[in-house]
């Protein structure tokens, strides 16, 4: 009789541990941080990375709404979507400005090239 009380009691226990581990807390801090950087990429990525940047918005969306329903877990894992798509966002906008930069320091370059050659005929 024992034994069935004992086993019965760690079982309840087993299932008030699970429970109050499986309780996921609001993810305030991931959302915050999908929102900075979501905002941070809007100026860059808007032009040069507009399909990275919308689905940062969209997952930010998702994260948000889902904060809202207090799905705590899905919110969390769309705002850290939503935070690698903005970093993604912003790197592909910012090698494309860098990509232009090197351009024109080539072209700037191949005048220069050019105004030599004259000269030294």
């Amino acid at each position: 009789m024992k034994r069935d009380s004992a086993g019965k009691i760690g079982c309840g226990m087993a299932v008030l541990c699970v429970g109050a581990c499986a309780t996921t807390p609001p993810p305030t801090e991931q959302l915050a941080a999908a929102r900075a950087i979501v905002s941070q990429a809007q100026p860059a990525a808007g032009k040069e990375a507009p399909l990275e940047l919308q689905s940062a918005q969209t997952k930010l969306s998702r994260a948000e709404d889902a904060m809202q329903r207090g799905d705590y877990e899905i919110a969390r894992r769309n705002a850290e979507q939503a935070e690698v798509d903005a970093k993604l966002a912003w790197t592909t906008a910012e090698n494309a400005r860098a990509q232009r930069a090197a351009a024109e320091v080539e072209r700037g370059i191949e005048t220069l090239r050019e105004e030599l050659d004259r000269r030294n005929r």
